[in-house]
């Protein structure tokens, strides 16, 4: 939908590529102002939206670093003004069996995935409270709720902690106009997902979905685009399941 966020100003991570790309790239051709914070190179989004309607800014930050991340959000605030809408995509995902996790691996998964959530809304909430206004979207998994492949655990317990602190954050920001909600992708083609996961196992995943395809990144972005808008302003506290109907919430 044209013209859906125009005005509306993002916060949102891991906007360089994946699913965070095709969501930034939905929101700018929607009249959003996206700043993407992510530590990779975001020139190649950029450039990618700027036909569209609105824009997308690349600003170099490390998710997992409180200062970093205070010190973004304040130039995005200098160059854009408060974000009313926060989206955090960027994740760190790696496979490896539990016993041989090192405490460095699994503080550094959680440091990104879920101390970066942390550091995100204590950055922009402050300015989503003052506009009595604001859509906090925090992107989980489908691997939560479905079997996955070993060597995913401290993938898979960093996603369930973005649940419930989409659950809790949302009975406290209600009352300002305020929603937070989760979306849990399930496998998507994403550049990174083609160059790591077998066509077989694409294949056997989509034999267990309603819906007989693969999954691609602008559906997850889709998804976005309605939970940022004004059309889902009474729903809070919820995990939005889009998988292809392969799990249920």
């Amino acid at each position: 939908m044209l013209g859906r966020h125009a005005g509306r100003i993002v916060a949102l991570t891991g906007g360089s590529s994946g699913i965070g790309q095709a969501i930034a790239l939905r929101l700018a051709r929607e009249g959003a102002r996206v700043a993407n914070l992510d530590i990779s190179d975001g020139a190649e989004t950029s450039k990618i939206a700027s036909g569209s309607a609105g824009c997308v800014t690349y600003f170099k930050c490390d998710i997992g670093n409180w200062d970093a991340v205070q010190g973004a959000a304040e130039a995005v605030r200098k160059q854009f003004g408060h974000p009313g809408i926060l989206v955090h995509a960027a994740a760190m995902m790696f496979i490896k069996a539990f016993d041989e996790l090192t405490p460095a691996e699994w503080q550094a998964i959680h440091n990104v995935n879920v101390f970066g959530a942390f550091s995100l809304v204590k950055a922009f909430l402050p300015g989503m409270r003052a506009a009595n206004w604001g859509r906090i979207i925090l992107v989980a998994s489908s691997s939560y709720f479905a079997p996955p492949p070993q060597g995913l655990t401290h993938y898979i317990s960093t996603k369930g902690a973005l649940l419930g602190f989409v659950r809790g954050l949302a009975t406290e920001v209600g009352n300002n106009g305020i929603t937070v909600n989760a979306l849990a992708p399930g496998l998507t083609r994403t550049r990174n997902a083609i160059e790591n996961v077998s066509q077989q196992h694409f294949d056997y995943v989509v034999t267990h979905q309603a819906v007989k395809r693969n999954g691609e990144p602008e559906d997850q972005a889709a998804a976005v685009s309605f939970l940022a808008s004004e059309d889902a302003a009474f729903m809070s506290g919820q995990t939005m399941l889009v998988d292809g109907g392969e799990g249920h919430v």
